[in-house]
């Protein structure tokens, strides 16, 4: 049986271990609150991982769409599948009671664990036929397909049946030929006697004609090799058996697996309605013009955490293949670039996103390079520490992945870093990559004005010197206002009795641009 609810032509793959920069990509991009929300079992704390894992196929991110649809209009019916699961797999935790060192143990083993799982199995198809009326999408749909032709009633009843005849509760017969040195040859199980017993046979007279022989009450070695032939004759039963139910484990762990994500897809989209956020099913693009397009775009994790919906951001630019984003201190620029990191990463995991629209080109991977707090062993510099990240970056990448950058190699001066993040940034886009950066380094931005494909955007200041937290399509500036924090924090006046954030020249007229190494 196959559940196939995450891939059109696949199970998906279980327990896959985090990938290099994934840790950095959680935590940059803020995503543990979010992840967090979609657990759906404490015990399954690694399925939200799958978001990591990004598709990149149109029709497979379709598919977990359509069935991401069906569970967020019937949440129960998915929860359903998932805790059915969940009982199917507790009931096999008996099975550590039987030892599998001998092909009778092993039989024993499989025994019990078939017998405990088939209510399960019944159960299952009878949600399969209840539910089937009710689902649309391609993936929900062939899977209760599946069930109710897979788990027929009557084949679950002959089922049952053979377990009880391989209990042989008349005793179990085989038969061998007896070589011509008076060795016993390869022992064929024989299909256990149904019906009544005789009254002969029920007090052991047995038949005319048969051999038969007694093990004596103290006879150690005459009762070891009766169980070794005993062993022999059910090794292929048992090994067939066991391989059964290793597969209907399998199954079941697999249901519960897919079944999880997207019940932990359920458990978010709860959130952020109760957080009055808005969903979109985002449109994925196969294009190689760097296409990014939204309307209302959040960041997915503020709303997780405070339970009320941030300042929406809007994108349109003519085909960017890099995104430049300057402007006032505290003004959401980090927000901004955290926001399409997370909704790249949902599109391409089939989910929904926090935005009114969001259309986009596919990444095989998105990766990101954010600035860091010292580092608390105080082995290398800040700088050292950046140019390691992002040569690890350098290495991982391939055409067509999404670079996210906040703020990269800030622990140096304005003239340095612009001249390495520009090399960087050059390098990224020679090779097919798309760049997103977040800068204060007016050099650097700069160096794009006349760069075809280049969209830059400048976080809004009022003219009070507050924040809207709306990023807007602008050229950059020589400032990012750092003084209206000051002003903010320190409320310090100018000799003329205005605030120093109104100050509208920062000190040093000099341009930095100018002074950018060739």
């Amino acid at each position: 049986m196959k559940v196939r609810l995450l891939h059109p032509d696949r199970d998906a793959e279980l327990h896959a271990p985090l990938s290099d920069g994934d840790e950095d990509l959680v935590a940059d991009l803020d995503l543990t609150a979010v992840l967090d929300v979609m657990i759906p079992d404490r015990q399954l704390s690694d399925i939200p991982r799958t978001v990591l894992r990004p598709l990149t196929d149109p029709r497979e991110i379709r598919w977990r769409q359509q069935v991401a649809a069906d569970a967020i209009a019937d949440p129960a019916a998915m929860r359903g599948l998932f805790d059915l699961a969940g009982r199917a797999l507790e009931s096999q935790r008996g099975s550590w009671m039987y030892s599998a060192r001998t092909a009778d143990s092993l039989l024993s083993s499989s025994l019990f664990a078939l017998n405990a799982v088939i209510p399960s199995m019944r159960e299952l198809a009878r949600v399969a036929r209840r539910q089937l009326p009710t689902a649309i999408s391609p993936g929900l749909t062939a899977l209760y397909e599946r069930l109710i032709e897979e788990l027929d009633a009557t084949y679950l009843d002959e089922v049952e049946a053979m377990l009880s005849q391989l209990r042989f509760p008349g005793g179990m017969v085989a038969q061998a030929v007896v070589t011509g040195t008076a060795m016993v040859g390869a022992l064929e199980l024989l299909a256990p006697r149904t019906g009544r017993r005789t009254w002969r046979e029920t007090l052991g007279l047995g038949v005319q004609g048969r051999f038969r022989f007694t093990i004596a009450e103290r006879d150690d070695a005459g009762a070891r090799a009766l169980s070794e032939l005993r062993d022999d004759a059910l090794f292929d039963v048992s090994t067939v058996l066991a391989e059964a139910a290793h597969h209907v484990k399998s199954f079941f762990r697999q249901l519960q697996w897919e079944t999880g994500f997207y019940v932990g897809c359920v458990q978010l989209q709860q959130r952020l309605d109760s957080a009055g956020v808005q969903r979109c099913w985002p449109e994925p693009l196969t294009s190689t013009d760097g296409i990014l397009e939204t309307t209302g775009l959040v960041n997915m994790s503020l709303p997780v955490r405070l339970g009320a919906p941030p300042v929406p951001n809007d994108i349109s630019g003519d085909a960017p293949r890099l995104v430049i984003v300057t402007g006032a201190n505290q003004g959401g620029k980090t927000t901004l670039l955290r926001s399409i990191g997370c909704a790249q990463l949902f599109m391409q995991s089939g989910l929904f996103v926090a935005a009114a629209t969001y259309r986009s080109e596919l990444a095989p991977a998105v990766h990101t390079h954010f600035r860091r707090a010292e580092e608390d062993s105080l082995r290398s510099g800040k700088l050292d520490e950046e140019l390691g990240r992002m040569s690890g970056i350098v290495d991982r990448c391939r055409s067509g992945d999404l670079v996210l950058m906040n703020e990269s190699f800030a622990s140096t001066d304005e003239i340095e870093g612009s001249y390495i993040g520009g090399e960087i940034i050059d390098a990224l886009l020679r090779h097919g990559m798309r760049v997103l950066v977040v800068t204060h380094f007016h050099a650097l931005a700069r160096h794009y004005l006349d760069r075809q494909g280049t969209l830059f955007l400048r976080a809004e200041r009022l003219p009070d010197g507050g924040r809207s937290f709306r990023v807007l399509p602008d050229t950059p500036q020589a400032t990012s206002h750092g003084l209206d924090v000051y002003a903010k924090v320190f409320g310090d006046q100018q000799s003329d009795g205005s605030a120093v954030g109104d100050a509208r020249t920062p000190p040093g007229e000099a341009d930095p641009a100018q002074r950018r190494r060739a």
